[in-house]
């Protein structure tokens, strides 16, 4: 991570309020290589070009706080996460430091990402500085996704049901594409057979 004192060029906002329902456990502090699946999340956001992590938390808030601890993040609480990661991604949006450019958009149950992948998507915004970066892998989309504030306002009236998707369509020839050398942006984790999986590979 930059450092804080630096002119804030791009935030990385976590997303990890959600109940994990079809999982039938709580995803974000289910173990990976010994850590639980939010800190290495953490860790690889920490490690990455981004200037500075924001957390959204939800449910079960004060067990993701404690399990993140000391780690130099900054926290922001969406009370209405089971009204979907939309509203989540507004609670990070509006945490935001003063003087960030751009957002990435980054998911708590993408553990297997790493630092380098996320710089993938970083540099290819700091070079470009298109509406928006989206990493690929075999021409399928995933994320972490950079999005400039100059769409700053169309996010905030995006439709719930429709998230990120038909503003990526709308600006789809404002946005770089990253060719990601893992199929990782892709992996999310949402059932228990997905994590049994994980655990096995």
């Amino acid at each position: 991570m930059r450092d804080l004192e630096v002119s804030h060029v791009i935030s990385a906002i976590l997303l990890a309020a959600g109940e994990s329902r079809r999982m039938g456990t709580f995803k974000q502090l289910l173990d990976f290589e010994g850590k639980t699946f939010v800190e290495r999340c953490v860790d690889e956001l920490l490690a990455s070009k981004a200037n500075e992590v924001i957390v959204v938390t939800g449910h079960r808030d004060d067990d993701v706080r404690r399990t993140i601890g000391e780690r130099e993040v900054r926290f922001a609480h969406n009370a209405e996460y089971r009204s979907g990661m939309a509203g989540s991604i507004l609670c990070g949006l509006s945490a935001v430091a003063p003087g960030t450019e751009a957002v990435l958009i980054s998911l708590a149950d993408q553990p297997q990402i790493t630092a380098p992948v996320i710089d993938q998507v970083v540099d290819a915004y700091l070079t470009h500085r298109p509406s928006i970066v989206v990493p690929r892998y075999s021409g399928r989309k995933g994320h972490p996704i950079i999005i400039d504030l100059k769409l700053k306002d169309e996010v905030f009236k995006m439709d719930p049901a429709e998230g990120l998707r038909r503003i990526v369509r709308r600006y789809s020839g404002e946005t770089v594409y990253v060719e990601a050398a893992t199929d990782a942006i892709l992996t999310d984790f949402d059932y228990p057979e997905d994590y049994r999986a994980l655990k096995r590979a």
